[in-house]
């Protein structure tokens, strides 16, 4: 046996696994190294061969990653020594494994008493090793990351190196320790170069998880890679996200062909010096157009046994395309794989040459990406039949499978509407605000009461006298104003409103408003600080059990919460707390106050998105001493409530400032940061004492019906994304477009629908048209969204969904062909059913967005096997605690639920928090 030995048949490369769990994989290693030890002395040589297998395929890439994660931290400690001997250790017992490996053919070995040993120094070496690691190593870094990404990036991803490697090609060197330490061959990331430019996913070439740098190649195609081509060494880009995707699937024994076009070398490279120092055989085949268009060529070389390259214009290697050069290779050897990236006709090319011979093709899809994360469902392919999403399932997929005319009709969609951006008439990919400066100050409303407030006291109003109190009704932009601009279209209650609103409250003994409440405030506590005229003391009240006030009072359903609980609204109309809380909480934004926070505990807390569930935990651990980091996918954090409620419900600023909170408390953020990928969930219970998940419900749910990939058809979190999060609604001074047609269809009828509906009118959209298959009793959307959405001129079709989407022969939308639905009698549980009629009606349409819903998205399942989900992808968690099947690791929010309400989703944290908190402390929950 001369060559490294091929994983076991049937698993993935172990090498290509996420990094171990350190502890984990010790004690297997202590199991193994006994049966080991066992076989050696009854000479059982099979046995010994399945067990030094066992080292070199799984303790190997176990020990890989110890160097990459672990040694740097013991170079920062000053721990030279230990590292020195560990380091020595690993090359050792790797070069003790394959010689005993060697030794072994056919279940024999030519002298048993060398061979036994070897075996048994082996085995007492890696004892020793385990012994030095669990005692010395693994306690000195106890609590120690490998980098912080929002210490060394809090000003942006510095450019170490950038040089021109062919004409409008760029080769750039990026200080991104996150995306560094996680990569793996195939994986891309998202960089945003600067804070107005749009998201767009690049290939990692290569970099160092000990020095924190990745490499990428970039061409120059669009307004954005144009921008980043005037950067120079020494400039910073606003974000870079990732790892991201699934790496390279690579079979584990034969020769494999990596074929690439341009930048595709790119993406190629890593995966060559992977198979290459691992003993593969590796042909690669480079194509160009010229000489000066063959990308990588030395450092492929050195990664390859065999490299060709291709020129259409005969200037470097043979003439002609790379597939000849790929026929004249099958025909010669046997190809266990072939794996293309590059342009779209060279991968289809590829996939059609080697489909006859049945090889295994992998083809890289670079398809439109908003997040990168699977959220926006924009990167959607069709392979085998199925919708796919690049992002999460790819970015690599079977060649022989995967509909190139569809995937080539996407790709061009932006860049057809962008070249007519320049003409404000005719865009149709972004608007701005019209209402800039407006003081909307003076639209509040005046109080309105037949009482002479103004002479009484409202601190000692009778019931009888609070019940002829009018609800004070909130003031609005006025719609044909509104539907010109972003701004919040509600504009609060004025100070003198809102004392009388609060003094409608009947401060009952029993107040069952709290129990409607899915986070418990004192309602009545806060509204008769409002009523005393202190609204500052009514949000240190909310505070006390809500973190994000200023939120919740704008966008939480209390009309079915609390409010559907007041005593005052079985005779009248409820009082209006969810106003009150956002006037209250309003008065606090921007304050420098700072509710008490415990003396430190020296726990720490990891949690795993920023939306409103992960927040509440932040807000409330760190109120109790603990050493809180929050880790996120995105660049801002907010979840939710930046990417998927608009500017008009919820303003950005409001969220920016309850985060600012946040941080001032002492909460940590680390963004940009695929928690799955580039660190493991594992590895953040090894440096925590307990992990929250509030990853929320990322992936959308598509319609299923033909046409559905058509050019103009969004999901809702896509569409809402790039307007909300992204800005397209100042395209193009911020550089992510979307397009809008004159007319829109919206498909459902909750609040993201609104959402969506809404926006697209003051994209402006001439019509737009919620579609529903139900009628407005079944619809989950609040009353005052659905109000204000008639009042915009939105138009509703109750009864009728989509069944066709038809359009033209350059692949955009046109119409959309729907069935007149009817409701059926009631079942069991009282709800009624809906069922398709033959009726049939056509709706014109240039655009379409899908807002059905979303599953959980599933990486986090993935990569913890421990982790017990449902259908959809549902995290399953103890009903007291928040606590999944994993110990120490809870959840809460749209992840456990599915998607829901904000409230229930801080509800929820608050609910995980307060068991955590018992936990850290060794309390009783």
């Amino acid at each position: 046996m001369s060559h490294v030995p091929a994983p076991t048949s049937g698993t993935p490369s172990s090498t290509m696994l996420p990094a171990p769990n350190w502890h984990a994989t010790h004690a297997e290693a202590e199991k193994r190294l006994t049966l080991l030890s066992e076989a050696l002395a009854a000479g059982d040589w099979n046995a010994v061969d399945q067990g030094a297998r066992w080292i070199y395929e799984v303790l190997r890439p176990h020990n890989e990653a110890e160097e990459r994660e672990l040694f740097p931290l013991l170079e920062e400690i000053g721990a030279e020594a230990l590292y020195q001997r560990l380091h020595d250790d690993h090359r050792l017992m790797w070069e003790m494994t394959l010689h005993l490996l060697v030794e072994i053919v056919d279940g024999h070995v030519k002298s048993e008493a060398q061979a036994t040993l070897l075996g048994q120094k082996l085995v007492d070496l890696i004892r020793d090793h385990i012994e030095a690691e669990e005692h010395l190593m693994l306690p000195l870094l106890r609590g120690k990351s490998l980098y912080w990404a929002d210490d060394e990036t809090s000003e942006g991803y510095l450019i170490l190196e950038k040089k021109l490697i062919a004409p409008e090609t760029w080769s750039f060197i990026v200080q991104a320790p996150m995306v560094a330490r996680g990569r793996k061959p195939g994986q891309f990331f998202m960089v945003a170069p600067f804070a107005e430019s749009e998201r767009i996913p690049l290939t990692l070439a290569g970099g160092d998880a000990r020095r924190g740098w990745i490499r990428f190649i970039m061409v120059e195609v669009g307004a954005t890679t144009k921008a980043m081509g005037r950067l120079s060494a020494g400039d910073r880009l606003y974000a870079v996200a990732g790892p991201m995707g699934e790496p390279t699937e690579l079979v584990e024994e034969g020769t494999i062909v990596l074929v690439a076009g341009g930048y595709g070398s790119a993406a190629i490279l890593p995966a060559a010096e992977h198979l290459f120092s691992h003993g593969r055989r590796v042909i690669t085949i480079l194509g160009g157009r010229s000489h000066d268009r063959v990308l990588l060529a030395d450092e492929l070389k050195a990664a390859s046994d065999l490299l060709i390259i291709t020129t259409d214009d005969g200037s470097w290697g043979r003439q002609g395309l790379v597939t000849d050069a790929l026929k004249d290779i099958l025909d010669k050897e046997p190809v266990a794989e072939v794996v293309a990236v590059g342009p779209m006709p060279m991968m289809r090319a590829v996939a059609e040459l080697t489909r006859p011979k049945d090889i295994f093709t992998l083809v890289s899809l670079n398809a439109l990406m908003v997040d990168g994360t699977g959220m926006c469902g924009g990167c959607r392919v069709s392979v085998g039949g199925e919708t796919r999403f690049a992002c999460f399932d790819g970015p690599d997929f079977d060649g022989h499978k995967v509909d190139f005319d569809m995937l080539r009709m996407r790709q061009n969609w932006y860049k057809e509407a962008e070249e007519g951006a320049c003409n404000p008439e005719d865009c149709r990919i972004g608007r701005r605000p019209a209402a800039e400066g407006f003081d909307y100050a003076t639209l509040l409303n005046a109080p309105v009461t037949d009482l002479d407030w103004r002479e009484l006291d409202l601190k000692t109003l009778k019931p009888s006298q609070k019940m002829k109190i009018p609800r004070q009704e909130m003031a609005c932009q006025p719609p044909e104003m509104r539907v010109c601009n972003f701004d919040e279209v509600s504009l609060g209650l004025s100070p003198e409103q809102a004392q009388l609103e609060a003094a409608r409250c009947l401060m009952c003994k029993q107040p069952h408003c709290i129990e409607g409440c899915p986070v418990s405030i004192d309602i009545p506590g806060f509204l008769q600080e409002i009523v005393n005229g202190s609204p500052q003391a009514a949000a240190r009240i909310i505070k006390e059990s809500s973190s994000l006030g200023s939120v919740c009072g704008r966008v939480c359903p209390q009309e079915k919460q609390c409010e559907i609980k007041c005593i005052v609204g079985i005779k009248g109309q409820p009082v209006s707390i969810g106003r009150l809380e956002r006037y209250a909480s309003d008065s606090m934004l921007g304050s420098g106050e700072l509710p008490p926070v415990a003396p430190p505990t020296g726990m720490r807390v990891a949690v795993v998105g920023a939306g409103p569930s992960g927040l509440t935990v932040a807000g409330e651990l760190v109120k109790k001493g603990h050493k809180v980091t929050v880790y996120d996918a995105l660049h801002k954090p907010g979840g939710v409530l930046l990417y998927g409620i608009p500017e008009f419900r919820l303003p950005n600023s409001v969220v920016d400032q309850e985060v600012e909170t946040l941080r001032r408390l002492g909460v940590k953020f680390v963004m940009n940061t695929l928690v799955g990928r580039s660190i493991t969930l594992a590895e953040l219970q090894q440096e925590n004492e307990a992990v929250f998940m509030g990853t929320g419900a990322g992936l959308p749910k598509m319609m299923g019906v033909p046409g559905e990939n058509f050019k103009g058809v969004y999901t809702a979190n896509e569409f809402l994304t790039r307007i909300n999060l992204m800005r397209a609604d100042l395209f193009p001074t911020h550089t992510t477009p979307v397009t809008i047609g004159r007319s829109v269809i919206i498909v459902g009828c909750g609040n993201t629908a609104m959402d969506a509906a809404r926006a697209a009118r003051r994209m402006g959209a001439e019509q737009v048209h919620i579609v529903y298959r139900r009628t407005i009793k079944e619809s989950t959307a609040r009353k005052e969204e659905l109000e204000h959405a008639e009042e915009e001129g939105i138009q509703f079709h109750w009864l009728t969904t989509p069944v066709q989407l038809l359009g033209n022969d350059k692949g955009w939308l046109e119409s959309a062909q729907c069935a007149v639905m009817e409701l059926t009698e009631p079942g069991p549980d009282g709800r009624r059913g809906v069922r398709m009629t033959d009726e049939r009606i056509t709706i014109p349409c240039d655009t379409l967005v899908v807002a059905l819903g979303f599953d959980v998205n599933p990486l986090l399942a993935r990569t913890e096997q421990g982790l017990r989900t449902l259908k959809g992808g549902v995290v399953v968690v103890d009903e007291a605690t928040g606590e999944t099947s994993v110990p120490g690791v809870y959840a809460g929010g749209d992840v456990i639920t599915g998607g829901a309400t904000v409230i229930l989703a801080m509800g929820q944290g608050r609910r995980a928090a307060a068991a955590m908190h018992a936990r850290l402390v060794g309390a009783e929950v």
